[in-house]
C-alpha cells in the first residue's frame, strides 16, 4: 500500500494487476480495507484500485468535504497513477455516489458502475436536521458516541454471523477521525443527484439491500427506473454489502461487468 498526492491531498491506496481497471470506492467510515473479501474477486479480471477516501483510513484527515472534491480526488488519483481509458467502478453507499457522480461529470472515464445503496440526497429538513446534531455530537464526544447506534443500521445484528470480523470492523470504525465524519455528515445535506441523472450514459446496476433501514431498497430500484442505461438487483444483505455479503456482490457485479465488455476501453 502506498500514499500519493492526488489534488492537493494525501491519499493512501493499493493497486494490483494490469489491463482494464476496476476501481473499488467504500462506504462512510469505511477504508481500502472495507474490500478485502471482494477485491479477490475482481483480481483475474485486470487491473484493481482501491483507496481510502479523503478523511478516511489512512487518507488526508479533513474539516470540510463536499461531493465535488471526492469526485475531484478520484480522477486525480487516476491522473497520477496514469490510469487512462474507461474504468469500471464498484462503490457501496457515499462510494455508489461517487461512482455515480463521476459517471455523470467525467463520461469519458467511465466505462459502467454498479452502485450499491447509494447516497442521493433531496433529504428533508428534519433529515438535515438531525444530520447537523450527528456532527455536533461527534465533534464534541467522538466516534463512540455514534458508533454503535450507527452499526446498528448498516451492519445489523442478524447479518453478524462472524463476531470476530464484525466487532474488528466495529473497532476500525471507532477510530475514525471524528471531524472528518461529522464534515461528511454534512456533506450528506447537500447531495442531491437528480439534476445527474439524464447525464449517466453508461450502463449501470443499481444493487438493493433487503436489510438495508438506511437506503431502503424500494429507493434503489427506483433509482434505477431513474437512469437511462440501469438495471436493478436485489440482494438479501445489508447496506455494507461489500463487508456482510462480499460473495453475493462479487458474483452480482462481475456477472453484470462482463455483459458490459463491449463498453469497456482497456487502459494503457
Amino acid at each position: 500500500m502506498r500514499w500519493a498526492e492526488a489534488g492537493g491531498v494525501a491519499l493512501r491506496f493499493e493497486i494490483t494487476g494490469a489491463g482494464q481497471t476496476t476501481v473499488l470506492i467504500h462506504e462512510a467510515g469505511g477504508s481500502l480495507e472495507s474490500w478485502d473479501a471482494v477485491a479477490p474477486g475482481f483480481a483475474g479480471d485486470g487491473r484493481v484500485l482501491r483507496y481510502d477516501q479523503r478523511g478516511f483510513g489512512l487518507s488526508e484527515r479533513v474539516t470540510a468535504l463536499s461531493l465535488e472534491n471526492m469526485v475531484a480526488d478520484l480522477i486525480a488519483l487516476l491522473d497520477v497513477m496514469a490510469i487512462g481509458g474507461r474504468c469500471r467502478l464498484l462503490g457501496t453507499a457515499i462510494g455508489g455516489t461517487i461512482a455515480l457522480a463521476l459517471a455523470a461529470w467525467h463520461p469519458d472515464r467511465v466505462a459502467a458502475v454498479v452502485a450499491t445503496s447509494p447516497v442521493t440526497g433531496g433529504l428533508s429538513a428534519a433529515a438535515a436536521a438531525g444530520l447537523e446534531q450527528r456532527a455536533q455530537l461527534l465533534e464534541h464526544e467522538g466516534m463512540r458516541a455514534v458508533a454503535d447506534a450507527s452499526l446498528q443500521r448498516s451492519y445489523p445484528e442478524r447479518f453478524r454471523s462472524d463476531p470476530d470480523k464484525f466487532e474488528q470492523y466495529r473497532l476500525r470504525f471507532m477510530a475514525n477521525d471524528p471531524r472528518s465524519f461529522a464534515a461528511l455528515s454534512r456533506t450528506y445535506s447537500r447531495i442531491d443527484l437528480e439534476s445527474l441523472y439524464a447525464r449517466i450514459h453508461c450502463p449501470a446496476l443499481i444493487i438493493g439491500c433487503t436489510g438495508d433501514p438506511i437506503k431502503p431498497a424500494e429507493e434503489c430500484r427506483a433509482l434505477a427506473s431513474r437512469l437511462q442505461r440501469a438495471r436493478y438487483q436485489e440482494i438479501d444483505s445489508a447496506h455494507f454489502i461489500g463487508l456482510v455479503s462480499p460473495r453475493r456482490l462479487i458474483d452480482a457485479a462481475r456477472d453484470f461487468f462482463d455483459r458490459q465488455q463491449w463498453a469497456v476501453e482497456p487502459s494503457p
